[in-house]
């Protein structure tokens, strides 16, 4: 089962929410939204999703994530936005839905719904049906705009289908989403996102971006000193053939 590096830091967080904000819906001082919350059932179905993945069983994880998905979809109304939002960019996830919707009602929960998605997209691609993995990780990140963990993954989907531009343009939005502290809980995040968008700059052929990138990327990832050299080496030995 292919794990990147920030997964495990991303199951964490999963896993806090699905037995903490099942049953919660999340407090705002920002008018024009509604709350809807799944049972703490959901919860604890996420909880249980997560455990299998992290455990190397894609197969009965998106049999889980299935069943979330499903229960979501029988009790909302598809023609009302929902946007999901853990606690700590929950007023980032209703700016954002206000601004794009217009004022367009639509509903704010916890990230259960749109865990659920990503994860069914994350292990689709380990059971070799990526191009049915597409279409969650699109959603997981139209309802979780200001998840760069989800963002990054959707960016992942597109480079083994050599969509340089639309990988590197989501690479690029994670980065500009994920908070930027070089010492912050999403530093790592953030290491991935640039070293994401270097991989599509040498592959779209401009070296000097890719470097800069991949550079940066170790003011937020220096234990990941030895994969960047990796690129680094390549970059140069390109420049050489030049």
């Amino acid at each position: 089962m292919r794990i990147h590096l920030p997964f495990a830091a991303l199951a964490a967080v999963l896993l806090a929410s699905a037995s903490s904000l099942a049953a919660q819906p999340v407090e705002l001082s920002i008018p024009g939204y509604v709350t809807h919350e799944p049972g703490r059932e959901q919860g604890e179905e996420l909880n249980k999703g997560v455990t299998l993945m992290l455990e190397g069983k894609p197969a009965e994880a998106e049999k889980v994530f299935t069943k979330i998905i499903a229960a979501y979809e029988k009790s909302h109304d598809p023609a009302v936005p929902y946007r999901c939002a853990y606690s700590t960019d929950a007023k980032r996830t209703v700016e954002h839905a206000i601004k794009q919707l217009g004022g367009k009602k639509f509903i704010l929960g916890s990230d259960v719904w749109c865990a659920a998605l990503w994860g069914k997209g994350f292990v689709l691609i380990d059971l070799g049906r990526s191009p049915e993995a597409g279409q969650y990780l699109a959603r997981s990140v139209e309802m979780a705009p200001m998840n760069a963990h989800f963002i990054n993954e959707y960016a992942e989907w597109y480079k083994p289908q050599r969509q340089w531009q639309q990988s590197y343009k989501l690479f690029e939005r994670a980065w500009q989403t994920v908070d930027r502290d070089v010492k912050g809980p999403e530093r790592k995040v953030a290491a991935r996102a640039l070293r994401g968008m270097a991989f599509n700059q040498i592959e779209m052929g401009d070296l000097d971006q890719a470097e800069h990138f991949l550079k940066l990327s170790l003011d937020y990832e220096p234990e990941a000193a030895a994969k960047v050299k990796g690129e680094l080496d390549y970059i140069a030995q390109q420049r050489a053939k030049k």
